[in-house]
């Protein structure tokens, strides 16, 4: 079975959730001696094929359907929230003889992959990554920023096409992270087949960690709070300067690609506001099988994640895997895994006092979360995740 993975963006230099999953999927396949390919848009990479480990990735030219484009919005576009245009990756799709399209995008990609899946009569399957069904409106408002005071020219070529609808409502089949998103789900498409499908984790020993404290200048009697996650609004790093202000023996250490540079810039000054610059390190991106990834869950002290929402938390799993005493807000996809006080602490969403509440708790429970953290992510493998997408993938062909 040939199956065409298509995403918005596949760039090996700003890992993300989606690519995780996309990647780990595809490797699972190609084990299972299915033939997946990754098709997408050239955003933040280049145009142009490579294959890695026996994974073929195609990425095409693509356009935002707005005018003027200046190169700081189509960026910020491309690191989240874009909505674009690419006729070569639906070429790619009409000639490539695939049995099904699982879709990991939303908006054009989607409506156009779709509609070419019912002309060819492939299955089209679409996972829904981000939430659609959950995203705060303050959050798609400034996602949607660049966008402002624009010609938008890509609503013709929409009617000209017949793309107008919502792609989930003509999709054969939705995969929703979390429990809230397939209630949500079932609600708006009501008789659409929608199937709970949460994401995984491969198990990887902890290396040494080695000289990582001293080639990032944090001293050694510091506990190390770790957040390995986009450095975004949508992620809310910034509540974490403020418990730094209140234990004045942690040092945060945050590791994710730059997706929103001006709350990183944000972060930045508040860290000076609070007199704690001096303990903060932000490692903007690492490649996803760099080895300082797994020397950092080494020297962590405990692990947060503050999500304002969050679809589903690969990195809190990735935590649970390797004996991190996790912290993270209650939201979204999240309770679907963690239970307060048995494999994980929960705060209230941007909640300060609560979040200084869980972290006060980390020592006393620290052997109960690390043993129910273990347990939970033995549960959350890809091997036997990424089984049951294929029963699913040859129901819809029979």
């Amino acid at each position: 079975m040939k199956i065409a993975h298509i995403v918005r963006r596949f760039t090996f230099s700003e890992w993300g959730g989606t690519e995780s999953v996309v990647w780990n999927i595809a490797l699972q396949q190609k084990a299972q001696g299915l033939t997946p390919e990754i098709i997408c848009t050239a955003a933040l990479d280049r145009v142009g094929s490579e294959v890695v480990e026996g994974i073929t990735i195609r990425r095409f030219p693509y356009f935002y359907p707005w005018f003027p484009m200046p190169g700081k919005d189509r960026l910020a576009l491309d690191k989240k929230g874009g909505n674009p245009l690419c006729p070569e990756l639906l070429q790619c799709l009409k000639n490539g003889n695939f049995d099904l399209f699982h879709i990991h995008a939303g908006g054009r990609i989607a409506q156009y992959s779709i509609r070419l899946g019912k002309k060819l009569q492939t299955p089209c399957i679409m996972s829904l990554h981000g939430g659609a069904c959950a995203i705060p409106e303050q959050e798609m408002a400034l996602m949607l920023k660049p966008l402002k005071h624009k010609f938008s020219y890509g609503g013709l070529l929409d009617r000209i096409f017949n793309v107008r609808q919502a792609p989930e409502s003509r999709a054969d089949l939705l995969l929703a992270l979390s429990k809230e998103e397939k209630a949500k789900l079932k609600v708006r498409y009501p008789g659409k087949r929608v199937e709970l499908f949460p994401n995984g984790i491969l198990h990887r020993e902890l290396p040494d960690a080695g000289m990582f404290r001293k080639k990032y200048k944090i001293p050694e009697d510091r506990k190390v709070i770790l957040c390995i996650s986009r450095i975004d609004y949508q992620k809310n790093q910034k509540i974490l300067l403020e418990l730094l202000e209140q234990y004045q023996d942690t040092h945060l250490l945050l590791i994710g690609p730059i997706t929103a540079a001006w709350y990183y810039e944000e972060i930045r000054k508040q860290a000076e506001t609070l007199g704690v610059k001096e303990r903060l390190t932000v490692i903007p991106g690492l490649k996803p099988d760099d080895a300082e990834l797994l020397q950092a869950f080494k020297t962590a002290h405990c692990f947060i994640l503050p999500s304002r929402h969050e679809p589903f938390g690969i990195a809190a799993l990735e935590a649970l895997d390797a004996g991190v005493p996790l912290i993270a807000s209650a939201v979204g996809g999240l309770r679907d895994f963690l239970d307060d006080g048995k494999n994980a602490l929960l705060f209230e969403d941007n909640n300060v006092k609560s979040l200084l509440e869980a972290y006060s708790k980390t020592e006393c429970l620290r052997d109960v979360l690390i043993a129910g953290g273990k347990r939970t992510a033995q549960e959350y493998n890809w091997q036997t995740i990424a089984a049951k997408l294929t029963d699913i993938y040859r129901e819809l062909k029979a």
